[in-house]
């Protein structure tokens, strides 16, 4: 499905392309960083003070349903189309927040058509929906943008989510921070930060797995997960996201099996990589690179090329000889 775009062009993407110039000087990529930064907030402050970003909580659960009925046809004119395995959701007075995987661009439009309840999206992509039409419909239906890069930004973010919990409203937050493109790791390692939101608004998590298979995308929706029965401190908070991570991965594991299994003779060794090209193929905006270093890095971990590069940048010799062996016997 085509991105739909409004009469302006997406200024900040544009902008932000520049950075990822070849070539250029540490000097002149500093430069060029502020100056975006400058454009963003100016940009992003001005579209916040906008009509539609006005309305009030109230007001935004009235227009849900034009909102969905917009992401449905948007849907159906993209050929997409979703299935929900099973929903062990239960009713519940308290606020909710969905804690949804992310595997890409259509991600928002499906998983809402799937869970239908009204909520604010928690996005850290403004400057790559900003003039585009998508971004009014997530405007009117309620978003909460935030610069990843910005402590100062994503500190104030959360305080207005923990406002807007307290109000008895709900959220969408994308827990992995960034889409999931590895070909067999079910979750990407999380950030705390929901489990602290989740806590401090008296919210219900209700962890959503989603994944897509061309056309189709399957959703997961599992069971309460209450952050009451959790204590405080780091070692609580700890345990509170290994089991939310765990409880997600536990539901895309489910949407895998429910697929049918290829055997070996039947695959031709690329289609991973075919799946990620048809992912950034519906984002331009995106790349591999891009999306690496928003992937959340626990202290202590370390991925294998990391561990491993630079011994495969060494040239044999008979004082290494000894590494490559080990790593041929490992």
């Amino acid at each position: 499905m085509p991105i739909l775009r409004g009469v302006s062009m997406n200024i900040l993407a544009e902008e932000q392309l520049k950075l990822f110039e070849k070539g250029i000087s540490e000097e002149e990529f500093e430069k060029r960083s502020n100056e975006f930064l400058d454009l963003y907030y100016r940009i992003r402050t001005k579209d916040e003070g906008r009509i539609w970003n006005k309305l009030s909580l109230e007001q935004r659960r009235k227009l849900h349903w034009l909102v969905l009925t917009v992401y449905k046809v948007k849907n159906r004119i993209g050929g997409f189309s979703h299935e929900v395995l099973k929903d062990l959701r239960k009713p519940t007075n308290r606020p909710i927040i969905f804690a949804v995987t992310h595997v890409g661009k259509f991600d928002i439009e499906v998983v809402s058509e799937a869970i239908k309840d009204h909520y604010y999206l928690l996005s850290g992509d403004y400057e790559h929906l900003q003039g585009l039409i998508d971004e009014k419909f997530l405007s009117v239906n309620g978003v909460f943008y935030f610069n990843e890069k910005d402590k100062k930004d994503r500190k104030a973010v959360s305080k207005k989510m923990i406002e807007h919990l307290k109000q008895n409203g709900n959220l969408m937050y994308f827990i992995e921070g960034t889409w999931n493109l590895t070909p067999n790791l079910p979750m990407l390692p999380c950030y705390w930060g929901i489990v602290d939101i989740a806590k401090e608004g008296n919210a219900i998590i209700i962890p959503v797995a989603c994944e897509q298979y061309g056309k189709k995308f399957k959703v997961n929706i599992g069971e309460n997960f209450d952050m009451n029965k959790y204590g405080e401190g780091n070692e609580e908070k700890s345990r509170a996201i290994s089991d939310l991570r765990d409880t997600l991965s536990t539901l895309k594991w489910e949407i895998w099996e429910s697929e049918d299994t290829l055997k070996r003779e039947e695959l031709n060794g690329d289609e991973w990589d075919k799946y990620v090209e048809q992912r950034f193929s519906e984002w331009p905006y995106f790349n591999k690179e891009y999306i690496k270093d928003l992937v959340y890095r626990p202290k202590g971990v370390y991925t294998n090329e990391e561990v491993f590069g630079p011994v495969m940048k060494l040239s044999p010799s008979k004082q290494n000889a000894f590494l490559f062996d080990k790593r041929i016997k490992g």
